[in-house]
């Protein structure tokens, strides 16, 4: 185990070239406390970023939030709580990795669809990211629709399904006396995979960050002008209005630089470019290098990382942007109305049934309250 390998975080490429690792019996020759903390705290992310992700789809879904940027953050979080699902279900398989479930969905579900949920998220906050940097830059021309955003969403869907189709062509469940094991077949070691692994690292890392990083310094600009010169990103706009697209710029900044900082280490530490820099100096092939124990610790700590990115917009929504927090207050009201509307009408059925409306109306009458107080401070 090199320090260089432990120290390289990479959270796109590795989290599905290395799905095997944790599936075979690679890491049983490693200290058990890494995989013990990296089941923990992985199961209480994604579990927790499932519930977020939920209420960001039932949020979103409001009229209140009509415009176009909203439909993107609909299949955001649609790709997150996905993703973090398929996650929480591939951390399940550790304790019995050996059955027929679990080892298919290893290898097809998790190795391919969970890379496909995630290309999809890098990109759709691509295409938020420029759709908003364009309404900032030249809001009498461009016109965002809900149309567009429609078709830019299958456009993505599309494009990544595509891209990953060879991923299903890398595994083989094998039966074995004992159960079930995953086997790499000839292709994942080979030079074809090696070089589509750079055109993966090229597609998902290094043009959506350099997208990114150029959008978001124009957009931090013209955030900056607006508000020291007071300058109106509509003339035609209310006050309201332009505060609440000042708002949904600040949020989209927000995303983009959680997103770095859990994923912008990967566009120089994926599984190619540490290959390069670790494996083939120390005389390793592709495949020994993807199965090496410092790999294998790599790849705890970046999905780790990715389970925070795919969680965290719900609490970045609720902070940066008020008509999505008035809009969460809302749907808890009616949620609370509904639940205590039902609680009078089966006053008489099982203690069991009035104990868990209970829990859900004082759940959601906190919810309503920490929103409330956090709209007083700010």
């Amino acid at each position: 185990m090199t320090s260089a390998g432990v120290q390289d975080v990479n959270v796109t490429a590795s989290l599905t070239y290395n799905v095997t690792n944790t599936t075979d019996t690679s890491h049983q020759s490693m200290s058990e406390m890494p995989l013990l903390l990296y089941q923990l705290f992985g199961k209480l992310i994604c579990s927790f970023g499932i519930v977020c992700n939920v209420i960001n789809l039932c949020v979103l879904a409001q009229k209140e939030l009509y415009e176009s940027p909203y439909v993107y953050l609909i299949a955001l979080a649609f790709s997150d709580v996905t993703f973090l699902l398929l996650s929480l279900i591939h951390l399940l398989s550790y304790t019995n990795p050996a059955t027929g479930f679990f080892s298919y969905f290893n290898a097809y579900a998790f190795f391919v669809g969970g890379n496909i949920c995630f290309n999809i998220s890098v990109w759709l906050i691509v295409f938020i990211t420029l759709e908003r940097m364009t309404f900032v830059l030249w809001p009498l021309k461009f016109k965002p629709s809900r149309r567009k955003a429609f078709v830019a969403i299958l456009s993505i869907v599309s494009l990544c399904s595509i891209i990953n189709i060879p991923r299903a062509f890398c595994l083989r469940v094998g039966q074995v006396k004992k159960g079930y094991t995953i086997r790499s077949l000839p292709f994942r070691g080979s030079q074809e995979f090696y070089y589509l692994s750079w055109f993966h690292s090229v597609i998902i890392n290094f043009i959506p960050n350099l997208i990114l990083i150029i959008t978001n310094t124009i957009l931090i600009k013209t955030i900056r002008k607006a508000a020291t010169e007071r300058v109106n990103l509509r003339s035609n706009q209310s006050e309201a209005s332009r505060q609440d697209e000042r708002r949904l710029t600040r949020m989209l900044i927000a995303i983009v630089i959680v997103f770095f900082i859990c994923t912008i280490p990967s566009a120089f530490s994926d599984d190619p470019i540490s290959y390069a820099l670790i494996g083939a100096p120390k005389g390793r092939t592709w495949l020994e290098h993807l199965n090496s124990p410092g790999n294998t610790i790599q790849l705890y700590v970046n999905n780790i990382l990715l389970y925070l990115n795919s969680s965290l917009n719900f609490i970045l929504y609720c902070a940066f942007n008020r008509k999505f927090r008035k809009a969460t207050h809302h749907l808890f009201q009616r949620l609370k109305s509904s639940v205590r509307k039902s609680n009078e009408r089966h006053q008489d059925q099982s203690m069991s049934s009035i104990t868990t409306s209970t829990v859900v109306h004082n759940n959601a009458t906190l919810v309503i309250a920490a929103l409330q107080k956090f709209d007083s401070k700010v």
